[in-house]
């Protein structure tokens, strides 16, 4: 039997601080930051073929480590996620990219390629992770992305240009009446994944959402469907005649936010669910 390397030893011991702590997949989340603070692959760590690790990277870990024992993200803690195959660089400015995101632009890539000729716009786009990955999978398509928060577009136009990806991010807010004036053009597509967790559900998140994401991408304050509201008006101007709208919901309010939408003039309503089967996705079309 192989006797146990140092770096196995450090893995597990800190494997255990995680378990403590209730962190949810403890050894890969360890194996994580000692790639990320080593160069080490996963293989090399696997079969113990990894170096012990020097002072400034054992330093650099414990840092880590503690950092996750007080709930801060993973994804935070490294700097990126992996969104569509392709990574992302998050910071507490941006909202954790997620899979129903993923299946949000999964529904909008399957539209026909014409339809996607008309442009993207995403409102509220954060990390940038949905124009972002729309212009990598299909290339010539005329992206924008606007966001309330210069820092949140700071990450977006950085993950735009670490991936090669032609899209033009603007500060703005979704609920201006005058952002059909300011951008200027008409698109065939509107995305939105808006602020949708009521501030009643505060209590009810996990701690690393609700002590360490942005709360201005999380909450939408009293009313769940203030945004929702605002991306209705905002699609029957810049939308295109026939163009279509798709949003990302909180799973209890898919019925809701399509009866606005139908109220508001949108046609051709579907609520979609995610691999979970919770209603997730709003698909609309304009008149």
């Amino acid at each position: 039997m192989n006797p146990v390397s140092e770096t196995e030893k450090l893995i597990a011991d800190l494997t255990a601080e995680l378990i403590a702590a209730g962190i949810e997949n403890p050894r890969r989340e360890v194996e994580w930051m000692v790639q990320d603070v080593t160069g080490f692959s996963r293989l090399e760590l696997i079969t113990g073929a990894a170096a012990p690790l020097g002072f400034r990277s054992l330093q650099a870990l414990h840092d880590m480590v503690k950092r996750r024992i007080q709930r801060e993200p993973i994804q935070y803690i490294l700097g990126e996620v992996v969104f569509y195959g392709r990574t992302f660089q998050v910071s507490p400015a941006v909202l954790i990219p997620r899979p129903e995101t993923e299946e949000l632009v999964e529904r909008v890539l399957s539209l026909p390629s014409n339809i996607l000729e008309g442009g993207i716009i995403d409102l509220g786009t954060g990390s940038g992770c949905i124009p972002v990955t729309i212009a990598c999978e299909r290339p010539g398509t005329t992206c924008f992305g606007i966001d309330v928060s210069p820092a949140a577009l700071e990450m977006a136009r950085t993950n735009a240009t670490r991936l090669d990806a032609s899209v033009r991010f603007e500060e703005a807010d979704m609920r201006d009446a005058d952002l059909a004036r300011m951008l200027d053009r008409s698109f065939s597509v509107l995305i939105s994944n808006p602020p949708y967790v009521p501030d009643s559900e505060s209590d009810d998140l996990q701690p690393e959402v609700r002590d360490h994401e942005p709360h201005i991408a999380l909450f939408s304050g009293p009313d769940p469907l203030h945004f929702y509201r605002a991306i209705a008006v905002q699609a029957l101007r810049l939308v295109t005649p026939e163009g279509y709208v798709f949003v990302e919901v909180h799973a209890d309010k898919g019925a809701t936010v399509a009866e606005l939408f139908s109220k508001e003039g949108l046609q051709d309503i579907h609520v979609h669910r995610d691999l979970a089967g919770r209603q997730r996705i709003v698909e609309a079309r304009r008149p």
